[in-house]
């Protein structure tokens, strides 16, 4: 069999890597049927009264003078609670029963600052400082071992890997671009295998780099094929879109990977919420309609769920700036296949804060049991509860 050789730069040193031709168009998946999880991160904070109102509440347009949403223009999910105006692509999904809601989700003690409240959502871990792994990370090490030559997770977007995408055992690539994949350090013992290598101490542990070089040469190749095959939905001109849009291509073209992960940044509103929140529920809301639409139209939406999840909600009052401050409990949202549609979980009472915040109801932790128990098929990463997402 003849091979080429490539050189990548892993863990900051270059590693040449012997590729069989013949491998190139191979699947990395065993089967169409494995389901898909692609987590949408909402960076910033979004402010979620603003995107789900309660517009039946009166001390939602006491407490907001100049940023509550007046009733008519909202689109109604039921008698209390309607989107922002600009989400009615959003809205056209909860109607066909293709959306859901958790109210009110959040944890103990919440914390405002982004990079812990970050490390908390990224880890599962309100209690402790963060470790070398993320609850993404964790679940592709499990993946990984049954699939061992397999991508089982994948960060689209700029910046570093996500603590969430952090693994033990596997490395997790980086999409920048259509065509450009770049190796993360995203495996614990990444650093340590680079230093011995430095020092002439590595013995056989060049082949764990080697490995990763292998397997993500042949990613990149299938996936420079699958990223020029055309959409059967158009998509809107937007950076998430965009993203969305090459990760339908990689699911429905069976490139195998079962976890995304995505961003959406600029949530933090303190100042002249009004123009740029709304600006980006729209982007927000046309990408994932596309995206859904996109998956259904090909064959495959019925195996994928989408989570939007921020690092927490915005302060009930406005501040002086015409803009919100970080607050606590939050809705997420989950668009899909099998979800029991609609509204859940704790609706915000307004006359029952907890320091000015929409006190919690659910913890995050059953959500992600949920997801890793009954969607994905792994063993949930804590002692929570799963949450009843799925019908």
């Amino acid at each position: 069999m003849r091979t080429t050789r490539r050189t990548f730069l892993i863990g900051g040193l270059a590693v040449t890597a012997a590729v069989p031709l013949a491998a190139r168009g191979a699947r990395a998946s065993s089967s169409d049927g494995d389901r898909v999880l692609v987590v949408l991160q909402l960076g910033g904070g979004n402010d979620a009264l603003n995107m789900v109102v309660p517009e039946r509440q009166d001390a939602y347009y006491r407490l907001r003078p100049t940023l509550a949403l007046a009733r008519r223009c909202l689109h109604r999910l039921d008698d209390d609670f309607g989107l922002h105006p600009n989400m009615g692509e959003l809205a056209k999904l909860f109607a066909e029963g293709r959306a859901s809601l958790v109210h009110g989700v959040g944890y103990p003690s919440p914390n405002r600052s982004h990079f812990r409240a970050m490390e908390i959502w990224h880890t599962a871990d309100p209690e402790h400082p963060p470790g070398t792994r993320g609850w993404l990370g964790r679940i592709a090490d499990e993946l990984a071992v049954r699939a061992p030559h397999s991508l089982p997770a994948l960060h689209v977007g700029d910046g570093d890997l996500p603590l969430a995408l952090r693994a033990e055992r596997t490395f997790t690539p980086t999409l920048r671009a259509k065509n450009g994949l770049e190796l993360r350090s995203s495996a614990a013992r990444t650093h340590g295998v680079r230093e011995r290598l430095l020092e002439g101490r590595a013995r056989g542990e060049l082949d764990f780099l080697r490995t990763a070089a292998r397997t993500t040469y042949a990613a990149a190749e299938r996936m420079s094929a699958l990223a020029a095959r055309p959409s059967k939905v158009e998509y809107p001109s937007s950076q998430l879109a965009e993203r969305l849009q090459l990760v339908a291509k990689l699911i429905a073209g069976g490139f195998g990977t079962r976890l995304f992960h995505v961003e959406l940044s600029g949530f933090d509103t303190h100042a002249r919420q009004a123009p740029v929140h709304a600006a980006l529920l729209g982007e927000l809301a046309n990408a994932l309609a596309a995206f859904q639409r996109d998956l259904d139209a090909q064959g495959v939406g019925a195996r994928v769920t989408t989570m939007a999840f921020s690092e927490f909600g915005r302060r009930v009052e406005e501040n002086g700036s015409k803009g919100t401050d970080h607050g606590a409990a939050a809705p997420v949202l989950f668009v899909g296949g099998g979800l029991r549609a609609g509204l859940h979980g704790t609706p915000p009472d307004l006359s029952k804060l907890v320091e000015g915040d929409i006190a919690f109801g659910t913890d995050f932790r059953e959500l992600y049991a949920a997801l890793e128990r009954d969607w994905l098929g792994v063993s949930p990463s804590t002692a929570a509860r799963p949450f009843a997402l799925f019908a």
